[in-house]
């Protein structure tokens, strides 16, 4: 285990049991748009958990972190985190949480984790694979997709054709999949691709510490995507193997298209 590693898992330890006996009340966030958006003091206090842990070993690092550390910049060696995410289901009390930190030199990932409380599941990846709780995990053997399981991302506050376009994967493709699932947290729906338990998973991507600690997680223990969609319309389309995505770029992804053919091109994001 790098040191990077070590002290990836520690600060999520240390987080988890930060915010173990909160108060979970909301508040709303203050956005531009005036989306739904909330924030609780576990939030905070997570979040300088882990910075205060990272920065007594790693002084010299950047830290991108969505409630103070937005807008810090990704260069160098940096860390993404994302001290609740699932704020809504952790304030309600939902156990589908978690918190998730990925570690990035020179723009490549290095190591990433991301730790369910509720469940006591520690989900760690890096140059020597992918683990849950120490042990290795793979992402679920092939199969027809019509026996797959799809989990897709909350409909999106911020884009009308990204919320259409989940729409339509609901209307259009329920007769391709065996089941839909909407946990209501990346990490969820990352880590339970990656061990095996759904097969596919499909997200507009936007902030990196949503989808990067994920993504290598799921890529380091067997999941595949299509590098150019995510790179050029943020529309990640990840499965457990190559002949999963293969059927679901013919019956999935035409359901898609429309939509992102008409929606602006977006500024690339970080892909392996």
């Amino acid at each position: 285990m790098s040191a990077e590693s070590a002290v990836l898992e520690a600060a999520l330890r240390k987080a988890a049991y930060a915010i173990s006996g909160d108060n979970r009340e909301a508040r709303l966030k203050d956005t531009d748009s005036g989306m739904f958006d909330i924030v609780t003091s576990s939030d905070l206090k997570a979040e300088k958990t882990i910075i205060d842990t990272i920065l007594s070993h790693f002084p010299g690092d950047a830290i991108i972190s969505e409630e103070t550390r937005s807008d810090a910049e990704e260069t160098g060696r940096f860390w993404a985190v994302d001290p609740i995410d699932g704020t809504v289901n952790y304030s309600r009390r939902i156990p589908l949480y978690g918190i998730q930190i990925v570690f990035c030199e020179n723009h490549e990932p290095k190591a990433s984790g991301i730790y369910l409380p509720e469940y006591g599941e520690l989900y760690t990846a890096d140059a020597s694979g992918a683990f849950l709780n120490g042990r290795p995990i793979r992402t679920a053997r092939p199969r027809p997709l019509r026996e797959c399981i799809m989990s897709t991302g909350d409909f999106s506050r911020k884009s009308e054709s990204f919320r259409k376009a989940q729409a339509s994967l609901f209307s259009r493709c329920y007769d391709d999949v065996a089941r839909f699932k909407v946990f209501g947290a990346a990490c969820t729906d990352f880590a339970f691709l990656a061990s095996g338990r759904t097969d596919i998973h499909i997200r507009f991507t936007n902030k990196i510490w949503d989808y990067l600690p994920g993504l290598y997680l799921a890529e380091t223990a067997g999941a595949v995507y299509d590098r150019k969609l995510l790179k050029e319309k943020k529309c990640l389309i990840l499965c457990s193997s190559e002949e999963v995505l293969a059927e679901a770029k013919v019956k999935i992804l035409p359901s898609l298209l429309p939509f992102l053919r008409h929606h602006l091109l977006l500024p690339p994001i970080m892909t392996r």
